[in-house]
């Protein structure tokens, strides 16, 4: 506990020099620093924060998604999920994730270690607990509490992500984040083919729940310890690192220096009016519908393709979702490079769009098996949407109004999702295949509609006099003074 009251203070000459200072003496007082040495404190953040967040979402979406395995492994007879009710176990999840968006915005409100490090050991608790549930209403209690859990964590980490990078290179950090969802499926299908082979006293599907649920809490120990604040707290950093993280992070956007936790509620406000946060929020919905029944299908729709066995068609889950982590990173790295979202996110759902035309057309194996590997990319949107929403809002607060009406919307999305692929439509459930590829190809048009709207914005702001560029004085000396209340965006 000392450890993080001392990090408080460690570089109080920085938050003076922001909070007290003019802009000239802010000047004076500061080394630009150098690309290379901006590379460096980047490269030194990545080795701390992303190998944290990335097996933390993957364990999320592990134990959210395992439900389409332990189905395979004998949970629909043990627990007689007879009719609707295995739908429903997917739908009261969402749910109750959706109920719960809002509290993303404790990743502001609190010290991120604590809430993190909370949130995760609630949810490993409640993901262990499923393996001693003996009845349907015991499940979809327990279904209901790891909705409210996952929704305090995996929505709240880009918002915490933008307190670390620049703003033209958070995309590929959003993309290493959102692909520990491609790789926690791609893991869960040949761990589940794994589990299936065990012989023992427990029924395969308990030791499933029990294998994926166990390490979430013990990863919540090391996130107490290991995870950082922010920028000023990260011990890791040195003093001027952290002077030169400052730097980039206030490179067109405002920052918190002075108060790291703590809603600032006029501009969660802000970011909750602006209709620039609508149009990314209804393309997530339409990732969700498209993305969020996959884990919950794919083993079936499998099965049903070449009458696998439940083993096998777990374990061919597996490749697509490997593709598809590698297109994320491929995707959002380019994104950055280039400092374009919406060409991205249009690209990666119109290949989704392609995938699911291919399986509502075709009946040979094969050919549906390929259609799987592309249907799955539209994930790679979801990650350039969690980037393009902190491009959008200038300040953290302003930020955490955005991602909540993103996720809020846009998580409505598996309640239609999760219901397209009734039983009645096997084996080549064409209805959810085309209502997946229509919203494919509604967020290819509502990217380009953003995209087209902030260049708009953009070319206004430059005859308005708005540089292209503001520093860390700039921004943070505006604040108070009122100048440059605009930004470029990133379209």
């Amino acid at each position: 506990m000392a450890d993080y009251e001392k990090r408080d203070h460690v570089v109080e000459d920085i938050v003076d020099r922001v909070e007290h200072l003019g802009a000239k003496e802010a000047r004076a007082n500061f080394v630009t620093p150098t690309p290379e040495e901006e590379r460096r404190v980047i490269r030194k953040l990545d080795s701390r924060l992303l190998p944290l967040v990335f097996f933390l979402y993957m364990l999320a979406v592990l134990d959210r998604s395992n439900l389409g395995n332990a189905k395979l492994a004998g949970l629909t007879k043990d627990i007689n999920l007879a009719g609707l009710r295995y739908n429903w176990l997917g739908t009261v999840f969402y749910i109750a994730y959706i109920l719960s968006q809002w509290l993303c915005m404790g990743w502001k409100q609190f010290k991120p270690h604590y809430w993190c490090a909370g949130v995760v050991f609630f949810w490993g608790l409640i993901a262990t607990v499923q393996a001693g549930v003996t009845s349907w209403p015991g499940l979809m209690v327990c279904r209901v509490f790891l909705g409210i859990a996952e929704a305090c964590y995996g929505p709240g980490v880009p918002l915490y992500l933008t307190f670390f990078y620049p703003r033209e290179k958070v995309g590929f950090r959003h993309g290493i984040f959102i692909s520990g969802a491609a790789m926690a499926n791609a893991y869960g299908g040949a761990l589940a083919y794994g589990i299936t082979q065990i012989k023992g006293h427990l029924a395969p599907w308990r030791i499933l729940f029990l294998i994926e649920g166990l390490p979430t809490c013990f990863f919540a120990i090391l996130v107490f310890f290991l995870l950082p604040d922010g920028v000023i707290q990260a011990k890791f950093l040195t003093d001027r690192e952290k002077e030169v993280a400052l730097h980039f992070v206030a490179r067109n956007q405002r920052l918190d220096v002075g108060k790291p936790q703590g809603l600032r509620f006029s501009e969660v406000l802000e970011g909750l009016r602006d209709p620039k946060s609508f149009i990314p929020a209804f393309c997530y919905f339409g990732c969700n519908v498209s993305y969020a029944s996959l884990p919950l299908f794919v083993p079936t729709i499998i099965s049903e393709m070449g009458k696998f066995s439940p083993a096998t068609s777990n374990g061919l889950s597996a490749p697509p979702y490997l593709a598809c982590f590698f297109v994320i990173i491929i995707l959002c790295f380019f994104s950055d490079y280039f400092k374009m979202r919406g060409p991205f996110c249009a690209l990666a759902a119109s290949l989704g769009a392609i995938g699911f035309i291919i399986q509502a057309t075709c009946t040979t194996t094969g050919v549906r098996y390929f259609g799987i590997f592309l249907s799955v990319q539209i994930f790679a949107s979801v990650a350039l949407l969690l980037a393009w929403v902190a491009n959008i809002h200038a300040t953290e607060s302003k930020r955490a109004g955005g991602y909540t009406v993103l996720a809020t919307i846009g998580q409505c999305g598996p309640l239609l999702g999760t219901n397209v692929f009734p039983a009645s439509e096997k084996p080549y459930y064409r209805k959810g295949m085309w209502i997946s590829a229509a919203f494919c190809l509604l967020v290819a048009v509502l990217s380009g509609i953003l995209s087209c709207w902030l260049i708009y914005e953009n070319r206004k702001m430059e005859k308005e006099g708005v540089p292209e560029v503001e520093e860390f004085e700039d921004t943070s000396i505006a604040r108070e003074s009122g100048r440059h209340e605009k930004h470029r965006y990133i379209w």
